[in-house]
């Protein structure tokens, strides 16, 4: 896809692995796809397959397995190298995951995601498929997303966070990062990069609440071969 670096948002990278968002582009046409080609060519030139999840906003995450032509879910872990999990959003929070041990995950982690607490669905597989076990060797990024001074919530959601969580909300808007950081820290991970940047706020990012928009941004991580 057309681009240039200043549409990339370089959010990690190291000898091992690789993390960032494209938004100079409307991204939403590749949901559910895999692509056996780099996207992303004129940001990095190591990536060999970019795979796109079906969301549904839920907390189910899979393992990526190349015989699988579609994954339906919100969150994707992989162990191969050279192959960008890609999350598609506008507002919800894009969390990239990564263990030192080799492993990856990327998680579409919106309102009902987080409430299901997507990122212990994600540690927990990882921990079971691929034999972690040392949690203070995760380190967990926060694509941009909205922030909590634009997300206002009302009727039966707000009931239900007064009753489930309370201490993320501020009058009627809940601190969806906040939520995310407890339960990071619940689960071990103190390692936490939050780039700061609010979907909302910032102009070069899609905002489904700012203006409604059906167009995605993506937020991305691969391993280097």
């Amino acid at each position: 896809m057309a681009g240039s670096r200043a549409d990339f948002l370089s959010l990690l990278d190291n000898d091992f692995v690789s993390a960032f968002c494209a938004f100079g582009a409307d991204f939403m046409s590749f949901r559910g796809c895999i692509l056996e080609e780099n996207l992303f060519k004129d940001f990095t030139p190591y990536i060999k397959k970019c795979v796109f999840m079906d969301q549904i906003h839920s907390n189910k995450v899979e393992v990526y397995q190349p015989s699988v032509k579609k994954f339906t879910c919100d969150g994707l872990i992989s162990d191969k190298k050279d192959v960008a999990l890609c999350v598609l959003s506008a507002d919800c929070l894009p969390l990239l995951l990564w263990h030192k041990s080799g492993v990856i995950a990327a998680l579409h982690s919106g309102r009902e995601g987080t409430f299901k607490n997507i990122l212990k669905q994600a540690v927990l597989m990882m921990k079971k498929s691929f034999n972690i076990t040392d949690t203070k060797d995760f380190k967990l990024i926060i694509a941009p997303s909205i922030c909590v001074r634009n997300y206002e919530i009302a009727g039966e959601v707000l009931d239900y966070a007064k009753k489930e969580f309370t201490p993320f909300l501020k009058e009627n808007k809940l601190d969806l990062k906040a939520l995310v950081k407890a339960q990071a820290n619940e689960l071990g991970i103190s390692d936490i990069v939050d780039c700061g940047i609010c979907s909302y706020e910032d102009e070069r990012f899609f905002s489904y609440r700012e203006n409604h928009t059906s167009k995605r941004f993506v937020s991305v991580i691969y391993l280097k071969a």
